[in-house]
């Protein structure tokens, strides 16, 4: 019979046996992991290896061996011939040959300029020419209704002209609950606006002149006070035709039939005056 003590004594030899074929497993896998080490050490230190710049789309830095080459891919390029005609560019201190293209040219106008084309077409699709709707016209209307065939006028040109409107004065119109005598109208711009039509055969010219300047007034106001040399913006409408017809203008809204002769033309003025952020319309003659 196996005593204790012996029973004892063999398990603390199994222990002792365990524990020494651990420590004898991570001594060889330590050897083993230096052999690893030295053998990768030896072959790094005999390599030779080549660092170039290389192509990955984009330039890129590679290292290669003897044994391990790395290849370039390269973005690929795409050739094309043109045919047609070509101009001549100045570039990097030498002529070069390049398609031809339009060269346009900027040039900046002044503001004054600027400023007198902004209402010119404003203006235009606010003046036309009424003529009933059995007039014998060869041009077609813009717009026609049951009350008549309208043509539009057409721009023609503008020009600065200083002008003394005196043929007014005297010619007294309300505004605002005053009474106003005129004693000039000032103007410094002139859009000349036109229209030629063939009736019954005959071409005709109808025009509006429209002149941008102030109205100079003597003013009676409410209370009875007179005040002399009063100022206000307007736009004065010379609309002028050789038709003997009936026809009409329409001016901003307004239809003003033909008015009498001046010499070979019919003539009617319209005024529109500027005031408390209205625009007022009166026939002067």
């Amino acid at each position: 019979m196996v005593t204790l003590d012996e029973t004892i004594s063999k398990i603390d030899n199994y222990i002792k046996t365990i524990i020494e074929d651990m420590i004898n497993f991570r001594t060889k896998r330590l050897e083993a992991s230096q052999k690893v080490l030295d053998k990768i050490k030896a072959l790094m230190e005999a390599a030779t290896y080549l660092y170039r710049l290389g192509d990955l789309y984009d330039k890129a830095v590679k290292v290669e061996t003897d044994a391990l080459k790395q290849h370039d891919i390269v973005r690929p390029t795409i050739k094309v011939n043109y045919k047609g005609a070509k101009m001549t560019l100045w570039y990097d201190s030498n002529y070069v040959d390049v398609p031809s293209v339009p060269v346009f040219v900027w040039e900046l106008k002044k503001p004054e300029e600027a400023m007198m084309n902004i209402g010119i077409d404003h203006i235009r699709r606010n003046l036309a020419i009424k003529l009933p709707t059995d007039a014998n016209v060869v041009q077609e209307p813009d717009m026609e209704n049951t009350f008549g065939k309208y043509y539009f006028l057409e721009y023609q040109g503008w020009s600065h002209d200083y002008l003394q409107w005196t043929l007014f004065a005297g010619k007294k119109i309300t505004l605002m609950g005053m009474i106003m005598e005129i004693q000039t109208i000032a103007t410094y711009l002139n859009y000349v606006y036109n229209r030629r039509l063939t009736i019954d055969g005959v071409d005709y010219l109808f025009y509006v002149n429209v002149n941008f300047g102030k109205l100079i007034a003597k003013t009676t106001t409410v209370a009875g006070a007179e005040i002399s040399d009063v100022e206000y913006p307007c736009t004065l409408f010379e609309c002028g035709t050789e038709y003997d017809g009936t026809s009409s203008f329409i001016v901003f809204g307004n239809e003003y039939t033909r008015g009498g002769l001046r010499g070979a033309v019919y003539m009617r003025d319209v005024l529109m005056v500027y005031y408390d952020d209205s625009a007022v319309m009166y026939q002067l003659d």
